[in-house]
């Protein structure tokens, strides 16, 4: 997984307005998908080209993993403002394009699937599962958190919120498909995500490695996350 932190801006999320977090099915995803690819771009840092063609590859994994068994999204949205005012703007870091008045700007999405014993056509996966989790996924009861695509603010304030954004998210994920915990793979260099994370409650999977077990060199890090 992915989660892209940027230099945040100086204003800081607030609680006092909470985005509203929504399924989207396949056919609204379709819809929609120029709209996540907006939120992709107004996320990221770096040069226009580099975004623009992150952007293209963020859409295609997505229509990817949309076919997934059990794919589910999450957005977060806020009701849009013509007028450029800070009540008028999403509190815990907005990303998106405001359309008209009253339009819906998104603000954040979650996606994923659950994990099943048959698990190898996500990046591998089940080599990189300890046995009580993947005895939750012969079960149904492990759920990949694929993708959190956030503003910068909510990857680097108020994480232990509980009203941070990204929380919200992951939380609104496991709890609707009744995880007993939740599973992301992340690429080993890939600091600023790691940080993020566990800033929002993942954990390292290898902290429950048995002492004295030799894991393999692998480039992705398995993390975990259990519901309160």
């Amino acid at each position: 997984m992915s989660v892209h932190v940027p230099v945040p801006r100086e204003r800081g999320p607030s609680p006092l307005r909470a985005e509203q977090v929504l399924p989207l099915n396949r056919r609204r995803l379709e819809d929609r998908m120029q709209d996540l690819g907006d939120l992709y771009a107004a996320t990221q840092a770096g040069p226009s080209w580099e975004v623009d063609r992150g952007r293209r590859v963020f859409q295609r994994r997505l229509a990817a993993d949309a076919r997934r068994p059990g794919f589910a999204l999450l957005v977060a949205e806020v009701c849009g403002a013509s007028d450029d005012t800070p009540e008028d703007r999403t509190t815990s870091g907005t990303a998106g394009t405001a359309g008209a008045r009253g339009a819906a700007v998104l603000t954040g999405c979650a996606y994923g699937f659950p994990v099943t014993d048959h698990a190898s056509w996500w990046r591998g996966v089940d080599r990189y599962l300890p046995a009580d989790l993947a005895r939750l996924g012969a079960s149904g009861r492990l759920f990949a958190v694929a993708r959190i695509l956030v503003a910068p603010e909510v990857c680097t304030r108020h994480r232990n919120a509980d009203w941070n954004l990204a929380r919200r998210l992951q939380t609104r994920l496991l709890a609707d498909h009744d995880a007993a915990a939740g599973v992301t793979l992340v690429d080993r260099t890939d600091t600023a995500t790691l940080t993020a994370l566990c800033g929002w409650g993942w954990r390292y999977a290898e902290e429950d490695t048995a002492p004295g077990t030799v894991l393999p060199a692998l480039p992705w890090r398995l993390l975990t996350l259990v519901p309160r």
